[in-house]
């Protein structure tokens, strides 16, 4: 890895472009007159910042109980109840500006939001309050960088979805989306909800994560048509547990362009983390091939890390930071702990601070804007910002590890067949099965089933061109040389049909592929088709 010198502040102060006159060793707070305290040293880009909230049904998706207890079936004609919060570019700020607990506090929602509406103030007020005690009402009295149903700024911007873990707060990244939006971003949260109105907080099985990925395809499917949005360009950014349903998000969602992983609990062994990097390798749509998006893993510095899924996302250029002297909730709560009287964080063998924490998270903030510049607005400079980044930045590593080239479809190797010829398509399939072997480019039941269909449109040669290609790659298949043979006999090549029927019945004894059923089944074929040939 990458380590280089320097101090942590003057990181901040690349990043956050905050004066290099102010002194390292001071808090940027006790130097800097910011009417968003929350901000610290983060400088805002050129737009104001608005904020709005969208309510909405996923009809797809129940939520009110269809079948309550000891009461009969009651059907939900409405779905599920989805609280869209969006920060974007504003052309200019209007009306007071908003504080802290504007952000959370119950307000008229539409019909059928009413529960939810309740739940964003227990949710977050309560925590807040249980977690900051006395300095809860500064909190909740602080200023914010948004205006609400401010006009939105002319032009059409990136999207960034971003998310905590299960059951996060609403206002989980909500400095870190001000100051996006403040640089030319929609950013967008959904307020998350367990399965049903019975069970409305998540837990932690795959499937219930699996619930965050939906509410986030209902919310990317929203946000696309509204005026001031790109949606060509899109990215997601999760904390903790909202880090894995990022990865499935851009898994199933191949639009993605960039994914970042804030301390994700992808990146965690299990054990001890319960359920760590089974939070990925074990959702339901973990496809390490299809992840094609651009990664930023920023994690802090610990002993217990486990990158063994972010490794198999070989089709994904990867950027890998660590962060020392910061805890889990800094890349969060950081500005939190810089901004509020807050009583000093226990003495630590990984020396973090308050301090620490706050600087963690304002820098973090800057590596972040840096690679979504980088992957969501093509700016070569946002790679620069991200190793100078740690270049100044004695407690940060980064480690690049090149997307290697996609695995074609078999779509592609179809057409290839037909362009280039077998020889040519099987030389250039051994060379990915070289590089990658644990992606095979001919599935075999894939294949097979396009030859049959090129069959049964009486494209024999087609057909004996796939299943030569299946032939070859599967060699110890008595099922691929049947279907070879079944393509030659459609061709008329009564020869090569033989060879391959009595190829079949030589591999099948010892195909450990076929059950005994399967394995008899093929044998009496194959031996009927070939006596059908006999001289």
């Amino acid at each position: 890895m990458n380590r280089v010198g320097a101090v942590m502040f003057g990181a901040l102060l690349l990043l956050a472009g905050v004066s290099k006159t102010v002194e390292a060793a001071e808090p940027p707070v006790a130097r800097r007159a910011n009417p968003f305290p929350l901000w610290g040293p983060l400088t805002p880009g050129p737009h104001a910042v608005g904020y709005k909230v969208l309510y909405r049904f996923d009809t797809s998706r129940t939520w009110a109980e269809t079948r309550p207890y000891g009461k009969t079936f009651s059907p939900d004609l409405q779905g599920r109840p989805l609280r869209i919060s969006i920060w974007y570019p504003a052309s200019r700020a209007q009306g007071k500006t908003l504080r802290f607990e504007d952000y959370y506090r119950a307000g008229a929602a539409p019909k059928g939001f009413e529960d939810v509406e309740a739940q964003v103030p227990e949710r977050d007020g309560g925590t807040y309050r249980g977690n900051f005690g006395d300095a809860y009402a500064v909190l909740a009295a602080t200023p914010v960088n948004a205006s609400m149903n401010a006009p939105a700024a002319k032009g059409r911007f990136p999207v960034v979805l971003t998310t905590g873990g299960q059951g996060a707060l609403l206002t989980t990244n909500s400095t870190l989306a001000e100051y996006l939006a403040s640089h030319g971003y929609v950013v967008v949260t959904v307020f998350t909800l367990g399965r049903s109105q019975g069970q409305p907080s998540l837990g932690l099985a795959p499937s219930e994560v699996a619930i965050t990925v939906r509410d986030f395809e209902f919310t990317a499917s929203v946000v696309r048509d509204l005026p001031n949005v790109d949606a060509s360009r899109l990215a997601m950014v999760g904390h903790s547990m909202g880090g894995s349903a990022a990865v499935l998000f851009a898994m199933q969602n191949t639009n993605v362009s960039a994914v970042v992983g804030l301390d994700g609990t992808y990146g965690f062994p299990n054990p001890p983390a319960e359920p760590g990097i089974l939070s990925v390798t074990e959702g339901y749509h973990y496809a390490p091939g299809r992840m094609q998006a651009a990664l930023l893993d920023l994690r802090r510095q610990q002993p217990f890390i486990d990158l063994g899924a972010v490794r198999a996302f070989r089709h994904s250029e990867r950027y890998l930071m660590t962060l020392a002297q910061t805890q889990h909730s800094s890349f969060t709560t950081g500005a939190m702990h810089h901004a509020l009287a807050l009583s000093e964080i226990e003495p630590n063998a990984a020396g973090i601070t308050r301090r620490s924490s706050g600087e963690g998270f304002y820098w973090s903030c800057g590596v972040v804007q840096a690679f979504l510049d980088l992957q969501l607005k093509a700016d070569p400079r946002g790679l620069d910002r991200m190793k100078q980044a740690v270049e100044t930045n004695s407690r940060a590593t980064l480690t690049q590890e090149p997307a290697m080239a996609a695995r074609p479809p078999p779509a592609t190797v179809f057409a290839q067949l037909e362009e280039q010829g077998l020889d040519a398509v099987i030389k250039a399939v051994e060379q990915f099965r070289r590089e990658l072997p644990e992606e095979p480019v001919v599935e075999e039941a894939v294949f097979n089933e396009r030859g049959y269909a090129l069959l049964g449109q009486k494209k024999a040669e087609q057909a004996v061109r796939v299943f030569q290609l299946v032939a070859h790659f599967y060699p110890q298949s008595a099922n691929a040389a049947d279907s070879l043979g079944d393509a030659y006999v459609a061709a008329g090549q009564k020869e090569q049909a033989r060879a391959s029927f009595g190829r079949a019945i030589e591999l099948a004894p010892a195909d450990a592929s076929l059950n005994n059923e399967s394995r008899a089944s093929l044998l009496t074929e194959s031996a009927r088709k070939l006596e059908r040939l006999a001289p």
